[in-house]
């Protein structure tokens, strides 16, 4: 959708997202003739801009889970069914992160490509956390409790990103830590008791981490943490491959699986990004083309890692030199991923999640109202917005 004859694509504000589809698309627009110009919008937007919007404007979009359904209903986005063979897809599934693959997959078609796999982990920066000789990292959210409290007010302090979209993704990743897929399954609403108990677990939280937690999402937090020493350790947000990067800030971080609760399971929730096409493009053929060469596994493996990139595709996960480029984040947070949560896909969570959001924001933060009252609120959106008669049928 470039005037001039090129490919335009939407990608989210950060290196780990700019400078892999760069550099892949500069090696396929010499190979190909055809000029490739990415922009990028806040990880805000990446997390709620209207499907509508983008693809009208792009050829290429890069999407969160939860507009799948948004994607397969709307007639927006083309099923990668359409412009992929099915060898090419088989590798895909196979060489799925935890549910990076399946995320994308509705109504027995596949609306994105998994270019890139994440979900919520811990990460610590290991010189300050030897400083203070803490011994091992928190196992339990009943440890990260009792670690905010002891470094509470102290120059190098707990963090955790709690603005409404990751408090909201923190209730979820919490509550699946107690009960398990349990905690919320289809259809239905979440455990009262867990969930009581989360948001019970990140009031207590919020009055002993940094206060940045507040106002951060994870690029603030990895940010702070990684430039000052004002952050020892973080128990939960989505992972960046790119802290743990030598010389990607003063400071490397060290990442490793998130707390379990009772369950035994690491509570988590998937994120990641999916390459979808615009069914408004009018060079599908050539827009096709580049998404298979950023989504198959020599890119992924190769060039994209290498340039920064954090791949959806197992080959680059398993491979000890992508390891090495990382700290070794993709072996140490391997078992939080395949365990994470999927959050509903249902056309209704794009409104849903920002309102969820700041219901429990409010919570966490002003203490507005009772845990039970929260929730009894939280419920009302989900009948209004979620699991309604509209929506159902296209679970």
């Amino acid at each position: 959708m470039n005037a001039s004859g090129g490919l335009r694509g939407m990608a989210w504000d950060h290196p780990r997202a700019r400078n892999p589809l760069a550099a892949i698309s500069a090696e396929w627009s010499r190979a190909s003739g055809v000029a490739v110009a990415w922009d990028a919008r806040p990880l805000k937007d990446f997390e709620d801009q209207p499907l509508e919007e983008l693809a009208a404007a792009y050829d290429l979009v890069l999407i969160d889970h939860p507009f799948v359904g948004v994607a397969a209903t709307s007639g927006l986005i083309v099923p990668v069914d359409d412009w992929t063979d099915p060898a090419f897809l088989a590798d895909q599934a196979a060489h799925s992160v935890g549910a990076s693959f399946p995320s994308y997959t509705w109504a027995g078609k596949q609306w994105a490509l998994a270019i890139d796999a994440a979900c919520q982990v811990s990460a610590v920066r290991s010189d300050l956390w030897a400083a203070r000789q803490f011994g091992a990292l928190p196992d339990s959210w009943v440890d990260v409790l009792d670690l905010a409290r002891r470094t509470h007010g102290t120059h190098g302090q707990v963090a955790i990103a709690l603005n409404p979209n990751h408090a909201y993704c923190a209730f979820l990743s919490i509550g699946v830590s107690l009960v398990g897929e349990s905690f919320w399954p289809a259809a239905t609403c979440v455990d009262r008791p867990a969930a009581r108990e989360s948001l019970e677990m990140l009031r207590q939280l919020a009055a002993q981490v940094h206060p940045g937690s507040r106002t951060d999402d994870p690029i603030g937090i990895s940010d702070r943490m990684a430039g000052t020493a004002e952050i020892l350790y973080v128990p939960l947000m989505f992972g960046y491959s790119s802290y743990a990067r030598a010389g990607f800030r003063s400071h490397p971080l060290t990442f490793a699986d998130a707390p379990r609760g009772r369950a035994g399971r690491h509570g988590s929730v998937l994120g990641g990004v999916g390459l979808a096409l615009s069914a408004r493009s009018s060079q599908r053929a050539a827009a096709a083309d580049l998404a298979r060469s950023i989504g198959g596994s020599q890119a992924q493996s190769g060039i994209y890692v290498n340039t920064g990139g954090q791949p959806g595709h197992a080959a680059a996960w398993d491979s000890p030199r992508a390891n090495a480029q990382v700290g070794g984040f993709f072996r140490a947070t391997r078992r939080t991923i395949e365990q994470a949560f999927m959050r509903p896909r249902v056309a209704g969570h794009r409104q849903f999640q920002p309102l969820a959001g700041e219901l429990i924001h409010r919570f966490i933060w002003l203490g507005e109202s009772s845990a039970e009252t929260c929730l009894q609120a939280f419920d009302r959106l989900v009948d209004a917005l979620l699991w309604n008669t509209a929506h159902r049928a296209v679970v």
